[in-house]
């Protein structure tokens, strides 16, 4: 069976993720050239201060394991965790999944709270798996944490 190709998901979660941070009044861009270690920007411009963010994004259905930059790379602010339960597998096939069936998650955690969480596997890469972390809805759509270090006040 031939592998799914996930890029189009990836980009599709990278602009639901800077929805969200625009929509909650956090002034952000997409990176659009490989810039190592975050896929997006968010600025305070009156009080000149950013906030990097990495998307991680799984697209399988209820997919909850999410491979981390290896720590050689410029490490992000923020990890923005997105499970936009696009697809799930039939058998063979490859099911797209509607939004009313499973609706994308997003679980916004500061890098500090990345690095006490995260594993390492057998190959050395770091993960790390929503489905392990207590009280993980703490970090669902907690885009305040980004204001936060913005000091952007709401």
């Amino acid at each position: 069976m031939k592998k799914l190709d996930t890029s189009l998901f990836s980009s599709g979660a990278e602009f639901l993720v800077l929805s969200k941070l625009l929509s909650a009044r956090i002034e952000s861009y997409k990176a659009y050239e490989k810039q190592e270690g975050y896929d997006l920007l968010s600025v305070n411009v009156h009080k000149k201060l950013s906030a990097t963010i990495q998307v991680k994004s799984k697209n399988r259905l209820n997919d909850s394991s999410f491979y981390l930059n290896k720590d050689d790379k410029t490490k992000s602010d923020f990890y923005v965790f997105a499970q936009t339960n696009s697809y799930k597998k039939v058998g063979d096939e490859y099911v797209l999944v509607s939004d009313d069936e499973a609706p994308p998650k997003l679980y916004v955690m500061n890098i500090k709270k990345v690095d006490e969480l995260r594993k390492i596997d057998n190959k050395g890469t770091p993960y790390l798996l929503l489905s392990k972390i207590d009280n993980k809805e703490q970090y669902l759509n907690n885009w305040n944490q980004i204001k936060d270090f913005l000091e952007i006040e709401y």
